[in-house]
């Protein structure tokens, strides 16, 4: 149905937010899944504690979003999304699926936020002062004129829940079309597929043939990688043109790699077919696959 991407400084109350909305969806008889970093097994401070963490955990919670949307539910993702070329490619993934998105800022004073990371750190997954520090000082505003932005919806959670409640409302409203006259301007329309993001389809006949092909691909690009390694771990694995590569921070061996291939191979023609049109989509899906399986 739709893509509501939360967008906002480390402890700006996002998932707060994220629990507002979803009982207010789900209170509509709507379902709806939440993305988040805790919800895949990573701790916030660890998921963006470098570069390459960080890539990795919008990795991750991109190619959650991409198994998870459809015309069928919500998808709420409860991260930063502070980069705004992150923000375009989830609305291109909106686009390809022909699903509604829109955006939630989240803003707080940065001391606000600081106190509630102090609170979070009795028990919770709360940031240290250096990656805190280094989240805020990059963070990319939302512009409510990029069409990838737009409709942006902007919150104080600082501000109590009563001063909350009319812009969740209108929230709701946006991504199921129950908006009044006055509101029109700033519901979520229905983003249609382009050219650019929708492939014709793979017959019965090579499907399988694709898939393999793909994922037997980066099987050869990692060994080729593992082989230069030695016993070490191949590191950082190149997978060429408009594929993500793929850090390897312990050794792969060739069977393990087959096996994750054929739980692959099994996956991709039972659900993920429409979704792969051709050996390059194929490769990047099986990419993502292994980021999260090579634990």
């Amino acid at each position: 149905m739709a893509l509501l991407v939360i967008s906002g400084q480390p402890c700006s109350g996002k998932s707060t937010v994220a629990a507002e909305l979803t009982q207010m969806l789900v209170g509509k008889g709507l379902e709806v899944i939440i993305i988040d970093e805790p919800g895949l097994s990573m701790t916030r401070n660890q998921s963006y504690r470098d570069t390459v963490s960080e890539k990795n955990t919008r990795g991750k919670l991109k190619s959650a979003v991409e198994r998870s949307i459809s015309k069928r539910h919500f998808i709420i993702l409860d991260s930063l999304n502070n980069i705004k070329g992150y923000r375009y490619e989830l609305w291109c993934i909106a686009r390809a699926a022909g699903t509604r998105c829109c955006v939630v800022h989240c803003a707080v004073p940065k001391e606000q936020a600081w106190a509630w990371n102090e609170e979070r750190a009795q028990g919770k997954d709360a940031y240290s002062a250096e990656v805190f520090e280094d989240l805020w000082r990059r963070y990319e505003e939302p512009d409510a004129r990029q069409r990838w932005d737009a409709p942006l919806f902007r919150l104080a959670p600082d501000q109590g829940k009563d001063t909350m409640q009319p812009v969740l409302q209108g929230v709701v409203e946006s991504l199921t079309e129950e908006a009044g006259p006055r509101q029109r301007s700033v519901v979520a329309k229905q983003l249609q597929p382009t050219q650019a993001t929708t492939n014709a389809p793979l017959s019965a006949t090579n499907l399988l043939h694709e898939i393999d092909g793909g994922a037997q691909d980066v099987i050869g690009r990692i060994c080729a990688a593992q082989e230069l390694a030695g016993s070490s771990a191949a590191g950082r694995v190149q997978m060429g043109e408009e594929v993500d590569a793929l850090q390897l921070n312990r050794p792969v061996t060739l069977a393990e790699l087959r096996r994750h291939k054929r739980v692959f191979l099994k996956m991709s023609t039972q659900s993920l077919a429409s979704r792969l049109p051709d050996r390059q989509s194929a490769r990047r899906m099986f990419v993502n696959y292994l980021r999260e399986h090579l634990d």
